[in-house]
């Protein structure tokens, strides 16, 4: 009875501990056992772990509320447990970053970005997740929005939708580890649900634009026009990421050449632009590549905006 009482005061003075937050996270053994008690952290001590781990001189003077933060436990297999911080300090970029303890006190990370884009509006918008137990074993997979074009022209900008497809990292010996064509299940239970999804979206605004009320100052045909560019743009994009996935799951090594030859005859920069992107990233069409270089440059020339955000 007395050491059934010693165990238990001593488990109530480490929840009251870790809870005021004078015991630190990474002294804490992350696993099943101690789940609870790392659960049961105040924000602030959870603040306190992640400013050491991200800027131990203090250099960015960050506090609870100079930057956007939240943060999750979850399983990462043998009892153990990962901790998963999403920041963003600035408008541009935020910030996944995957902690684990190999022991009491030493800790490793790894981080994955995620720049504002037009790109990405579509998944987000959709509730596209970034963290899931992607197959089921208990065990949480990571996925990243990437860019199809890695080298994009210097008159697009950020507000320009394109092709960004979501890769699967799976826990690999201690780090995640891209694994995209071993998920086609996920690919198909919940990605492509989400991309018809944003389909339909895209063209529900369009039709909400044409039958909104305009105001009088405001020429009906130019901003007509204007919803009609972005849907088009927005669809592209939404398209070239599933074409994406279909060639990455072994599905159509060719998924989206023919759609890209259709876009080389657009007057619209973004649209010829988009279609080099798809002809490089199929392989083996550097002549397409080529002519769809000089396409954009021809349409370039012909288009009111350099930045080519506007129709």
């Amino acid at each position: 009875m007395v050491k059934a009482s010693v165990f238990l005061l001593a488990t109530i003075l480490a929840f009251v501990s870790i809870a005021s937050g004078a015991q630190k996270i990474e002294d804490i053994p992350w696993d099943q056992s101690h789940i609870k008690q790392l659960r049961a952290a105040s924000k602030h001590a959870m603040f306190r772990f992640f400013d050491k781990q991200q800027d131990p001189d203090n250099d960015m003077e960050w506090n609870e509320s100079s930057i956007s933060w939240d943060y999750a436990w979850y399983p990462a297999g043998a009892g153990k447990y990962e901790l998963a911080i999403h920041s963003q300090s600035g408008p541009d970029v935020g910030f996944l970053t995957v902690y684990w303890q190999d022991a009491p006190g030493k800790i490793k990370s790894q981080a994955f970005a995620s720049p504002a884009d037009a790109s990405d509006e579509w998944y987000w918008d959709q509730k596209g997740p970034d963290i899931v137990d992607a197959n089921g074993d208990g065990v949480t997979e990571v996925l990243e929005l990437d860019d199809l074009d890695y080298h994009p022209p210097e008159q697009r900008t950020k507000f320009i939708p394109g092709g960004m497809w979501p890769r699967v990292f799976r826990l690999q010996d201690g780090k995640y580890v891209e694994a995209s064509p071993d998920f086609a299940a996920f690919y198909d239970k919940t990605i492509f649900p989400l991309i018809d999804k944003a389909m339909a979206k895209a063209q529900q605004d369009f039709k909400d634009t044409e039958t909104s009320i305009l105001a009088p100052n405001i020429d009906p045909n130019e901003l007509r026009k204007e919803a009609r560019r972005k849907l088009e743009r927005t669809l592209a994009g939404i398209t070239m990421c599933g074409d994406k996935i279909l060639r990455v799951l072994g599905r159509d090594p060719n998924a989206g050449l023919a759609q890209a030859r259709e876009w080389m005859t657009s007057p619209d920069p973004v649209m010829v632009d988009n279609a080099r992107v798809v002809f490089q990233d199929i392989g083996g069409h550097d002549d397409e590549v080529r002519a769809a270089k000089l396409a954009t440059e021809r349409a370039s020339k012909n288009w009111p905006s350099k930045t080519w955000e506007h129709p």
